[in-house]
């Protein structure tokens, strides 16, 4: 990780994005994310910026001009600077996040079947559009769920971990343990949520993504196979200015294999291929800034 990508996840770069966004009426919070969009997109070398490039390249069809590459880079990081805007802006605002946050009638029917009959339901959502905004709309609407969330985080994560608990949200970074939660949660008929589209630095599975072997959990298959439990892709997606939808996929049926491994892998890849519907619908509002497939940064014609 540069430097630019430390300041991006300190907690200062938080505090600071929290301050601003709270006391900035719109029209100055979106003007102020535009400009920090802009400036990020400036620093071509950085971390973050080559990994839009690795991402979007490969999720658009992997034939992008340098002129189309740098305009979908701005896109991208402006749609995210907004959306944290939103988020941060709307923490003490819980009426203005039920308004601005609405459910698909497919994830709407779901949504009331769980609160009214309970699950298990096993969740898990790609990173994007406003996806923090999404589960904070979940739980005041009165959906109680624990989220798997990236191990060992960093200052900055853990103080985005405690603004979601502070919302509601049980927030358990992955370990034997939380996931020991989890399986207990499911099987006493709870809802667990986790994200799937993170790469790891160690794995000894690549199940393909966009038609590539990439470095991605498998955890949430392996819990979803012990147990016989579906896994559900849900999403949030923008739907105007300041708008979002929560959207699912149809239910991912956990098939057996022959051995784990082969289990493992064609299930994660039918779960990642249900994500993959969601991501090509809306490829800019995918805020995922860690190289999925690292070994495309070298083959970029740019």
């Amino acid at each position: 990780m540069n430097l630019l990508q430390s300041l991006l996840y300190s907690r200062f770069a938080v505090a600071l994005g929290l301050g601003i966004s709270q006391a900035a009426p719109p029209w100055l919070g979106y003007h102020i994310a535009d400009l920090g969009a802009a400036l990020v997109a400036s620093r071509t070398r950085s971390a973050i910026v080559r990994a839009i490039c690795v991402n979007q390249w490969v999720i658009r069809g992997e034939n992008l001009t340098r002129q189309q590459m740098r305009q979908i880079v701005r896109e991208v990081l402006r749609t995210h600077a907004r959306n944290l805007y939103v988020y941060f802006h709307t923490l003490n605002r819980p009426q203005e996040v039920l308004e601005r946050v609405t459910f698909s009638p497919e994830f709407q029917d779901l949504f009331d079947h769980l609160l009214h009959e309970g699950g298990p339901a096993f969740f898990v959502t790609p990173h994007l559009s406003n996806f923090d905004l999404a589960g904070r709309a979940l739980a005041l609407r009165g959906l109680r769920f624990q989220v798997l969330s990236y191990p060992q985080p960093p200052g900055a994560y853990r103080w985005q971990n405690r603004l979601r608990r502070d919302s509601g949200i049980e927030v358990t970074p992955i370990s034997m343990s939380a996931l020991q939660q989890a399986r207990a949660r499911l099987q006493k008929g709870g809802i667990v949520l986790t994200g799937i589209d993170r790469p790891l630095s160690e794995t000894r599975y690549y199940p393909r993504f966009f038609g590539r072997p990439a470095p991605l959990p498998v955890f949430h298959v392996r819990l979803a196979l012990q147990l016989n439990l579906p896994v559900i892709v849900v999403a949030c997606i923008s739907v105007g200015e300041g708008r979002y939808s929560v959207v699912s996929r149809p239910p991912v049926i956990m098939q057996p294999a022959e051995d784990l491994e082969q289990a493992l892998i064609q299930n994660t890849e039918a779960v990642l291929r249900e994500a993959e519907v969601l991501i090509r619908q809306v490829p800019h509002q995918w805020a995922m800034f860690y190289p999925v497939w690292p070994e495309v940064a070298t083959a970029l014609p740019f």
